[in-house]
């Protein structure tokens, strides 16, 4: 697991560093998470902390960041307005925002796919 922004894809960097400095000009937010190995994605699957062995971080093209002031909360208020305005920030950049999914992931951040039309 890591949590560098080195370790992320060339296309995914940016949008993550825009994505943390429009954050925090908010409130201040944690990187999570970057890159995983396979290993450590088939170890989430299992522990059901993820739900495919497919990943965008397997690749670098994914980022999970929290707003701080959910860390210390139970179950990381899911519901606490930080994460819908996160959510916003990232979605503005184009990304794609795990906490519309209907298995809500808040942290998640990744790389939109390209259509090929």
């Amino acid at each position: 697991m890591s949590r560098k922004l080195e370790d992320l894809s060339d296309r995914m960097r940016p949008l993550a560093v825009e994505l943390l400095r429009l954050a925090r000009l908010e409130f201040p937010v944690a990187i999570i998470e970057t890159l995983r190995t396979p290993e450590q994605q088939a170890i989430n699957v299992k522990n059901g902390v993820s739900w495919t062995l497919h990943s965008k971080h397997l690749t670098g093209d994914a980022i999970d960041v929290a707003p701080s002031a959910v860390l210390l909360l139970k179950n990381w208020a899911p519901l606490h307005p930080d994460w819908l305005r996160l959510g916003e920030i990232g979605e503005a950049l184009g990304l794609v925002w795990g906490g519309r999914w209907k298995r809500r992931d808040c942290p998640h951040f990744q790389i939109k796919e390209e259509s090929h039309a």
